[in-house]
């Protein structure tokens, strides 16, 4: 560099990720050379916005990770759901449940608005693909604005944005398909947006095995008892009799034969600028047919056996489901939310069995009545703290009437003669009412949550086993075979968490203190307890660098038995399945630890997460049975020291060399306990599971793509001797755009079981063609399933009694012509 003025000079040297260096000179003389050494010192920064280019695929603003829909669509898609797949550290699971790295979604909104909870699969699974503009991942996400900033949270969410011209007009699409052997799919989606009034209007009508909603309770009642301002999320009346046949890991859409009507309204309106209401109507009717075949060898010593059972299952189900929140905003800093549910469902089950050659005929008939009533209160004080009371009652009834026309209990019943037909019947009851109050301070870069809580928990339960012959009724003379349980839960809790940040490490420890009232009255006797416990826990998060983080966990807890481990009687849950709990209420003692390492952000070409858990019980609930041919007898009783773990890591690679992203999975369970099967002494079992997968995703401009993938998990049981069975699981899709009008879709799986003793292999092909009509408008689709006409589907497990060959039939090859409208 060359001055040509004499004088006094300072040189700034700077660089990106250095600290500035500031050097004074003085200029005497023209001809004399002046030399600096100058050493650059690293200096770390934080960007609070990072945006890659105008046009890029993935946008970091903060805690928000933009993804523009259309760089990870290749035309195939239907669904939002579709979309959300194909996302970079996105997954979502056979049931509709989205994981992002790693860690479970909270919800899905769109355009901000939340309808849904945990019931996100309602959206996800009907909301067309070509609607959505942009896919928002929330990190550290609050469900109550009024938290943001106060709240230390660690939830994850996701908000589907619609494209600009769709978002103040009515928009939607319907499709309507009808193929061969009088298979159909028709949808239609109709979606408003006004200044006041958002609407969305969901209709399915299918027997394709489509699920239109995926899992109903998670709508009805959502686990979401992490969030702050939710109690009680966790709890509620669940099946005691199942007619369940078992279901192979395929896609839904393969062996759910089915005959579905589904239609939901979903609203949000605002009669004012402070009160918003949100809400849900849907009813859903289903006819499900399920065939299946097992062939079970019990090995058991000495008594070992083998049955055969070969059933056919129908199922006819309706549920009716209404919600209503309400949200009115006081003032800036304080608002108010109600939340009222109700649903309505009727499940009648029927299944003509074979088994060991002899016909058996079942009969579930199960209803089910829920209302929930929610109100919270928050205030928000300045930008430091806010404090939330919430209180909350739920109802929740489900009655089961179950029947079998054959006798298989002599043994067990050797006084009973010439009997025609066993009859179970259960009546559950549940109320729950919980008042809670939860103060959350921020102070400097530190946390502080205190919960102070009362929760009462009502369960009745009624059951009785009885059988007919020439229409008389007569019961057990044991008493060991009804319940008349009336169980009393009431816990006052305080709760303490605490976040405090000392430069790259946030430790988090935690505290709770209980007092419990717990009353057993059950057949005529009556036990009453007061206990106290104490559950500390510490967490730590370090920050290594802006690439390397870790986190830990640890919480010495303490489990409380439910209704069902208090239970004294047996129930007969199939037609040769009883069970019973312990009898009284216990307490059991776990230690949990948890660790999770991850490399890499979201705009970065490589990432890992690897999470590792471990749970040390010191008493834990197992099993004492009775295996016999006709039935089994299996009751609860506490054993000390039960040892799992379980160890998973994903790594995504991308290549932009070659427009590829390749992803690995890994990952290893273990599981070491004891039990007892036909008076013997404690069998020591270990359990163990490994699961290895690699995936190849090519994200060409070009006319092809193509995804391929293979996951194998190894399953290993050991008893007296070691038991393994490997699985596969393959997968090919390649996609075609001829032209914009012109798209191919070809996917192919392949399934290998390895220990089966029958036909181990199976492949599945599906065929998808769409021409556009005229863009934006009329699509025309061709759709072929199953095309090598696979009928039965053959899956081997490994148990620590048994092992078990199961066959399924699935659905048959047929072809399906559609026709999109959007308008």
């Amino acid at each position: 560099m060359q001055i040509d003025s004499l004088g006094s000079y300072v040189i700034k040297v700077s660089g990106l990720s250095y600290a500035d260096v500031f050097i004074p000179l003085k200029l005497e003389n023209h001809n004399k050379p002046i030399e600096k050494n100058i050493v650059l010192k690293n200096d770390s920064f934080t960007l609070d916005q990072v945006i890659i280019n105008a046009n890029a695929a993935i946008t970091v603003k903060k805690d928000t990770i933009i993804f523009k829909a259309n760089r990870f669509a290749d035309g195939s898609e239907e669904i939002a759901e579709d979309i959300l797949k194909k996302l970079p550290g996105v997954e979502v699971d056979n049931d509709g449940q989205i994981k992002v790295q790693g860690k479970a979604v909270e919800k899905v909104m769109i355009e901000g608005d939340d309808l849904f909870e945990k019931g996100y699969s309602l959206l996800t699974k009907n909301l067309n693909s070509n609607s959505i503009d942009k896919v928002e991942i929330l990190q550290r996400f609050s469900d109550n604005p009024l938290l943001k900033g106060i709240e230390n949270s660690d939830k994850v969410a996701i908000n589907l944005t619609l494209k600009q011209g769709q978002k103040t007009s009515l928009f939607g699409n319907a499709s309507l398909g009808y193929g061969t052997d009088n298979f159909y799919e028709n949808r239609l989606n109709l979606i408003s947006f006004n200044k006041d009034t958002k609407f969305y209007v969901f209709s399915n009508v299918n027997n394709t095995g489509i699920d239109a909603i995926g899992d109903i309770y998670k709508i009805i009642n959502p686990n979401v008892f992490s969030d702050i301002t939710y109690v009680g999320d966790d709890i509620g009346a669940i099946d005691i009799i199942n007619i369940e046949g078992l279901q192979p890991d395929l896609k839904k859409e393969r062996i759910n034969l089915n005959n579905s009507e589904f239609a939901s309204l979903n609203t949000v309106y605002n009669p004012l600028e402070k009160l918003k209401i949100k809400g849900i109507a849907f009813f859903n009717t289903d006819e499900i047919s399920f065939f299946n075949t097992n062939t079970i060898q019990y090995l058991i010593g000495e008594d070992s056996f083998t049955n055969n059972e070969e059933g056919r299952i129908r199922k006819k189900l309706f549920t009716g489901f209404g919600k209503l929140d309400g949200i009115y905003s006081i003032n800036d800093d304080s608002r108010i939310e109600y939340v009222s549910k109700y649903n309505i469902g009727k499940q009648n089950s029927r299944e003509a069995l074979t088994f060991n050659d002899e016909s058996i005929n079942k009969q579930l008939d199960t209803d089910n009545v829920f209302i929930d009533q929610r109100i919270t209160y928050t205030k928000r004080q300045k930008d430091k703290s806010a404090l939330l009371i919430t209180g909350r009652y739920t109802y929740d009834e489900k009655p089961q009437n179950f029947s079998v026309d054959q006798f298989l209990f002599e043994n067990l019943f050797p006084e009973e003669e010439e009997i025609e037909s066993i009859l179970q019947n259960v009546d559950y009851k549940f109320n729950y009412l919980a008042l809670e109050g939860n103060y959350i301070t921020k102070i400097n870069k530190n946390n502080l949550d205190i919960k102070l809580g009362y929760q009462n928990t009502n369960s009745k339960l009624k059951s009785s086993l009885s059988f007919k012959n020439n229409n008389q009724t007569s019961f057990p003379d044991d008493n060991l075979f009804s319940n008349n349980l009336n169980y009393l839960f009431s816990d006052l809790y305080l709760k303490s968490k605490y976040s405090w940040e000392i430069g790259k490490v946030v430790i988090r420890p935690s505290f709770q203190i209980h007092q419990l009232f717990v009353t057993v009255n059950q057949n005529s006797s009556d036990n009453s307890e007061s206990i106290f416990y104490v559950v500390p826990g510490i967490g730590l998060n370090y920050s290594i660098n802006k690439k390397n983080k870790l986190s830990f966990a640890y919480e010495y807890e303490t489990k409380n038995f439910s209704f069902s481990d208090v239970q004294s009687g047996y129930i007969l849950t199939n037609f040769r399945n009883f069970n019973r709990g312990l009898g009284n209420f216990e307490q059991l003692n776990n230690s949990f630890f948890f660790a999770n390492y991850v490399y890499g952000n979201w705009s970065d070409e490589f990432l890992i997460n690897s999470t590792f858990l471990y749970l040390k019980n010191d008493q834990y609930k197992s099993s004492r049975s009775e295996i016999v041919p006709n039935y089994s007898l299996s009751e609860t009783f506490i054993l000390d020291d039960k040892e799992q773990y379980t160890w998973n890591t994903s790594i995504d690679k991308f290549v932009e060399q070659l427009s590829i992203n390749f992803k690995v999975k890994g990952g290893i369970s273990e599981t070491n306990f004891q039990n007892i099967v036909n008076n013997s002494e404690l069998r020591d079992i270990r359990s163990r599971s490994f699961n290895y997968g690699v995936e190849i995703r090519s994200i060409y401009n070009g006319v092809f793509n193509f995804h391929i993938g293979s996951k194998s998990i190894t399953s290993e049981v050991s008893v007296n001797s070691n038991v393994s069975n490997i699985n596969n699981t393959s997968f090919l899709d390649l996609n075609f755009e001829v032209s914009e009008k012109l798209h191919f879709k070809l996917s192919n799986e392949r399934y290998f079981f390895g220990n089966s003793n029958r036909d181990n292999t199976y492949y599945f092909t599906d065929f998808d063609a769409k021409y556009v009509i005229k863009k934006n408008a009329l699509t025309l689709k061709f759709l072929a399933r199953n095309i090598w006409n696979t009928d039965t589907f053959a899956t081997y497990y490994v148990g620590d009694t048994n092992q078990l060959i199961s066959e399924n039939k699935i659905l048959p090859q047929y072809f399906l012509l559609k026709l999109d409208f959007k308008f």
